[in-house]
């Protein structure tokens, strides 16, 4: 069931997701404009549904052609620097204050200004704040190079969701394949924030498996997956609330050596089963409620 992140995950449903161009009514105070400098509309060579957002974010450094833009961006891990990224456009919606957000996946560039992403290469998530005005687009915040997330220099799936009935937040599923075992994470974030961070700090694992690498001589086989939702609470956001099935099959002799590798091993199986509760204590998302039983890899 498990399948490599660069051909798309085996993703968990959320129930309570929210359009891209839904329009809540919820409003809030907004920022003060910054004036964008927009380069001339051109016709992109290659489909880019987030073209007009881009071009008011990057400017002349969006690249119609390739549907991406090459530009300097925030140093995660040193933020008084800044690098040469490739940055594509990867979701937008509107947000309940009518402000819309563009969450873009930056990759480190070469020195032809082309992604270079290996296996190892995360994504990194910016996002951008904006709003319309008589038809002009304005940039209200920029929160670049907030989290570093993914494999191939990709992010992930990414999916607008309701962290409260009247916030919206951005749920990115991550993760990769290694060595044929597969691993997908949770990540949340809250775009109105004012300084935005993943809310539930180490991302949440909803799926593992390694039927890449479960032979007939492997000691330990297995599979699991959470079904994950949001329940109102008490606090800022939403309980986040996971429904695990799974299973692990373990050798019955782990000891003992089999004759060749095609020989196949008496595994005893246990359930992965498990209910899960994460609550928001003001900072992140804590385990409150049983025990995730996904397997790391």
């Amino acid at each position: 069931m498990a399948a490599l992140l660069a051909a798309g995950f085996l993703l968990s449903a959320c129930s309570r997701e929210q359009p891209a161009n839904a329009a809540p009514t919820r409003i809030t105070k907004a920022t003060v404009p910054e004036a964008a400098s927009v380069p001339a509309a051109a016709t992109p060579a290659v489909s880019d549904t987030y073209a007009e957002l881009m071009r008011v974010v990057f400017g002349s450094h969006y690249r119609p052609a390739k549907g991406n833009a090459l530009a300097d961006m925030t140093d995660p891990d040193d933020r008084r620097k800044r690098l040469p990224m490739v940055v594509t456009g990867v979701g937008s919606t509107r947000l309940p204050n009518g402000e819309t957000v563009l969450a873009v996946n930056g990759e480190m560039a070469d020195g032809d200004g082309e992604p270079m992403s290996g296996h190892a290469s995360s994504g990194l998530l910016s996002l951008y704040l904006l709003d319309n005005k008589d038809g002009q687009w304005h940039v209200r915040r920029r929160h670049e190079s907030v989290a570093s997330l993914g494999s191939f220099g990709q992010l992930g799936e990414l999916k607008w969701v309701n962290l409260t009935k009247d916030k919206i937040g951005l749920a990115v599923l991550h993760g990769g394949t290694w060595q044929g075992q597969t691993i997908t994470l949770l990540a949340l974030f809250d775009p109105l924030a004012d300084k935005i961070a993943d809310l539930v700090g180490e991302s949440i694992p909803v799926y593992s498996g390694n039927d890449g690498a479960c032979g007939p001589s492997t000691d330990t086989c297995w599979e699991a997956e959470a079904q994950w939702h949001f329940e109102p609470g008490s606090a800022a956001y939403d309980d986040l609330v996971l429904a695990i099935t799974g299973y692990e099959d373990n050798a019955k002799h782990p000891d003992a050596e089999p004759k060749d590798e095609d020989e196949a091993v008496e595994r005893v199986r246990k359930s992965l089963n498990a209910n899960v509760r994460y609550v928001y204590d003001g900072k992140r998302y804590q385990l409150r409620d049983g025990s995730n039983t996904i397997p790391g890899i």
